[in-house]
C-alpha cells in the first residue's frame, strides 16, 4: 500500500525545512581557500575548523537525543533549529581565527543534531510499514542535496560579495526554517513522546545488540569516508585547476562550483540506496555502496593529471558513491533497536558515527601536510579508500539479519 499523499506532502516539508536549514553548511568549505590565506592556517588546522562542528553534533548528540525517549521530538527539534540558525548567522559576523571559529562550529553542531536525527526518528514513526527505508533515504537526501547546494550557492556569491558576505546571506536565508519547523511539528502526531523507561538519559546497553553495533560501526566509517570527501574533494579540484594554470580566486570559484555538481549527484544517492534495500537488505546493499566508495577514492587521487572532463566525472560518481549508504545505517538502526530506547540507539549512532567524521577532514589533512606535494592527493584519497577495507567485513557479519 502507498503511502497517503498527506504524509507524502508532511515529508517533502520535512525535506524542505532540512535544506533552509542547512543553507550555509558548506560555505566554510567554499570559502576555505580565502580563509586560510586570511587567518595563515594550514590543511590539518583547517580540517579541524570544520570538524569542530562534527564534534558538537557528536558530544551534544549523547543528551539531545535520548530526550526524545521522554519529551516532545517536536520540541527538540525545534529548539536546535533557533540554536542552528543563530549560530550560522555568528560566524561571518564574530569569526576572526581558530579558536573563535571552531566555537562557534561546535555550537553550529549542537543544533544540527536536534534536526537531523529526531527528524529521521518523526519519519520512521510515519511510516512503520510501508517505504520506511525510501522515506528516510528523502530525507537525508534532503540533506546532501543542501550541503551541495551550500557549495555552488557559496560558490556563485563570491563572485559578487567576499567570503564573510556570501556566507551571511545563507546564513539569513536559514532563518526561514524556523517558522516552516513550527508548522510541521504542529501536524497531530508529529511532535508526540514516546513511551520509555528511560528517564531521557542515555542508555549505553543499546550497545549489546550485535546487529545495532555492526550498523554503529559502519555508520563512523562512512562519516569519516563522507566528510574527508566533502572537505578535501574541492579543495582537490581547486589545486588541479591552479596547477593548470588559473588564478586562486577563479579556481576557488570553479572548485566549489564542480565540487558542490559532485555532491549533487550524491543528493539522490540516499534515497536510492534506501530503495535497494528495501529490496535487497540493508547489510548487503551498505557493503556493495561502500566497496564502490573505496574504488572511487582510490582512483580519483591518481587521475589529477587526466582530462578535466575525466575527473568532473569521476568526481560526481565518487559524489554518489560516498552518499548513497548513509540513509540505510539509520533505518536499520530504527529496526534493529528496542523501541523504548530508540533515542538512546539513534545517540551512539549519532555520537560514534560523527566521531568518524571528526577524524576524518584531520585524517587527509594531515596526510597532505606530509606527504611529498608530488604524490600527496593520491595518497590521501588512498587513505579514505582504506575505510571500505574496514567496513565491508564488519557489515558481512550482520548480512543476513537487516530486518529483526
Amino acid at each position: 500500500m502507498k503511502p497517503p499523499l498527506q504524509k507524502i506532502a508532511w515529508l517533502l516539508g520535512m525535506c524542505a525545512m532540512l535544506m533552509l536549514a542547512l543553507a550555509p553548511f558548506s560555505s566554510y568549505v567554499a570559502a576555505l581557500p580565502f580563509i586560510q590565506s586570511e587567518w595563515k592556517i594550514g590543511n590539518t588546522t583547517a580540517g579541524l575548523v570544520f570538524s569542530a562542528y562534527l564534534a558538537g553534533y557528536a558530544i551534544s548528540a549523547l543528551l539531545v537525543l535520548p530526550l526524545t525517549d521522554r519529551m516532545p521530538t517536536g520540541r527538540v527539534f525545534l529548539a536546535s533549529a533557533i540554536v542552528s540558525v543563530a549560530t550560522n548567522i555568528l560566524f561571518p559576523l564574530v569569526a576572526s581565527d581558530v579558536l573563535t571559529a571552531s566555537l562557534l562550529r561546535f555550537a553550529s553542531g549542537i543544533g544540527l543534531v536536534g534536526i537531523y536525527m529526531p527528524g529521521l526518528r518523526l519519519i520512521a514513526a510515519e511510516f512503520p510499514d510501508t517505504g520506511r527505508g525510501a522515506s528516510m533515504g528523502m530525507y537525508v537526501t534532503a540533506f546532501y542535496t543542501a550541503h551541495a547546494v551550500s557549495l555552488v550557492a557559496t560558490g556563485q556569491l563570491m563572485t559578487v560579495f567576499e567570503w564573510r558576505g556570501a556566507f551571511l546571506a545563507l546564513s539569513a536565508l536559514s532563518a526561514l526554517s524556523i517558522p516552516l519547523t513550527l508548522i510541521l511539528t504542529q501536524r497531530r502526531g508529529a511532535a508526540s513522546t514516546a513511551t520509555s523507561s528511560a528517564g531521557g538519559w542515555l542508555q549505553i546497553g543499546v550497545l549489546s545488540d550485535k546487529v545495532s553495533r555492526a550498523y554503529i560501526a559502519g555508520y563512523s566509517l562512512h562519516a569519516m569516508e563522507l566528510y574527508a570527501v566533502r572537505v578535501w574533494l574541492p579543495t582537490l579540484l581547486v589545486s588541479i585547476l591552479v596547477a593548470r594554470g588559473a588564478d586562486v580566486a577563479e579556481a576557488a570559484v570553479t572548485g566549489a562550483t564542480v565540487g558542490g555538481f559532485a555532491l549533487a549527484a550524491g543528493s539522490v544517492g540516499p534515497v536510492i540506496g534506501g530503495f535497494v534495500s528495501d529490496k535487497a537488505g540493508r547489510a548487503p546493499s551498505a557493503m556493495a555502496i561502500f566497496a564502490l566508495s573505496g574504488i572511487c577514492s582510490f582512483a580519483i587521487g591518481w587521475i589529477i593529471h587526466a582530462p578535466w572532463p575525466v575527473v568532473v566525472v569521476m568526481s560526481c560518481i565518487l559524489g554518489w558513491a560516498v552518499s548513497a549508504d548513509s540513509s540505510i545505517y539509520s533505518t536499520a538502526i530504527t529496526e534493529s533497536a528496542n523501541p523504548s530506547q530508540l533515542g538512546s540507539a539513534m545517540a551512539m549512532q549519532a555520537f560514534v558515527g560523527f566521531m568518524g567524521g571528526v577524524l576524518g577532514p584531520i585524517y587527509i589533512g594531515a596526510i597532505l601536510d606530509i606527504v611529498p606535494e608530488s604524490i600527496r592527493w593520491g595518497v590521501g584519497f588512498s587513505g579514505v579508500a582504506l575505510l571500505a577495507i574496514v567496513a565491508v567485513p564488519i557489515l558481512w557479519t550482520v548480512r543476513r539479519r537487516h530486518r529483526t
